[in-house]
């Protein structure tokens, strides 16, 4: 069970990179596939934090996922309506501090 959990943080960790790269917050764009990228992120957090709860793999702090859980739903929702609106548009750069704020949360907390 914990070699799945270790394969499900790999892709979870992935996923929100491979956001972090194709939302370009200088020319305000949003690429084909970030937002597959973030709704995979959110999904594979979602799964790793049942994993880790039914197996007692991890002790967690439910404020802080609480708080990912949201950014997480709000980066999804701007980069799948930042991704079908014209461009240049501000979800371009709402998108990346979104995923950015993500990730810095999942270091820093």
């Amino acid at each position: 069970m914990s070699t799945l959990y270790t394969i499900l943080v790999v892709v979870h960790v992935l996923c929100w990179i491979g956001a972090l790269a194709l939302i370009n917050p200088i020319s305000s764009t949003i690429r084909k596939g970030a937002s597959h990228a973030v709704a995979a992120a959110l999904l594979t957090g979602l799964i790793i934090v049942g994993l880790g709860e039914m197996a007692d793999l991890r002790d967690y702090n439910h404020y802080k996922i609480a708080t990912k859980l949201l950014v997480a739903l709000a980066a999804t929702v701007v980069a799948f309506v930042g991704q079908r609106a014209k461009e240049p548009n501000p979800f371009g750069r709402i998108g990346f501090g979104l995923v950015a704020a993500n990730i810095l949360i999942a270091i820093t907390w």
